[in-house]
């Protein structure tokens, strides 16, 4: 990960994710610490994603959680902290704390992941103080979610995409629109989807084991697609998801 995080920040990135869930949030403090210290750069140069999970929710100790993922990740504040799933039965109460947690300023922002449009509905109904700043969901051209995407866009929650290459398995690998906009960008398909992203004002986080590839995914900049191309990209919507709620979340 020392590699990883030490090449990310040399291409410019600045955003780090992870969660609770990942069994990886005390890792991600101390690569981080060690590696920024390393750019000469400091803990304000970064914005760091968390997440409260399921059995934190079942807990209740909503505040205590945010203590120990401070601790784990060796900062006094967070930038963005997210509510990881809509946990049927807890996730109202679960808002509620999130809210005092947020106005004692131990997090910038919070948000939420994997909603769908009746889970907003039921969060709206809980009667919150605080309109989430954040949606995280899977999203990409297979799945262009647009009832959702809307939604937010009314409300002004930014959109966060997970799996934003949706693996590139080989429906998006092999598909003849996004190989022909490639070609004529002289871009990577990935490239070309990520810059799709960035037109839909949707942020990817995406993940990598290849150093190579972080320098890739960053190369976005100098070229820019039409309204057409957008529009051909986005038909590619099949509703399809890589990863299935129902897995991580019981009930959902």
């Amino acid at each position: 990960m020392t590699e990883l995080v030490t090449e990310g920040l040399k291409v410019g990135f600045r955003a780090f994710d992870t969660a609770r869930d990942y069994s990886n949030e005390h890792i991600v403090g101390r690569v981080l610490e060690e590696c920024l210290k390393k750019a000469g750069l400091s803990r304000k140069d970064v914005f760091i994603t968390t997440k409260i999970g399921n059995s934190q929710q079942e807990k209740g100790d909503i505040e205590g959680e945010i203590e120990k993922s401070l601790e784990n990740l060796h900062t006094d504040y967070v930038d963005l902290w997210l509510m990881h799933w809509p946990y049927p039965g807890y996730f109202e109460k679960t808002w509620e704390k999130m809210e005092k947690v947020y106005a004692q300023g131990k997090v910038r922002a919070i948000g939420v992941a994997n909603y769908n449009m009746r889970y907003f509905r039921k969060l709206f109904s809980a009667d919150i103080e605080v309109v989430p700043h954040c949606l995280q969901l899977e999203h990409h051209p297979m799945r262009t979610a647009d009832d959702i995407l809307a939604f937010c866009k009314e409300k002004q929650i930014s959109i966060q995409a997970y799996s934003p290459l949706c693996r590139m398995i080989p429906a998006i690998r092999d598909n003849i629109i996004l190989k022909q906009i490639s070609v004529s960008k002289g871009k990577s398909i990935p490239q070309v989807i990520l810059r799709w992203h960035y037109q839909h004002l949707s942020v990817p986080v995406f993940k990598t084991l290849k150093p190579h590839r972080l320098g890739e995914n960053f190369n976005i900049w100098d070229f820019e697609l039409t309204e057409q191309e957008m529009r051909q990209i986005s038909s590619l919507d099949a509703d399809y998801k890589y990863h299935l709620e129902s897995v991580s979340c019981p009930g959902y």
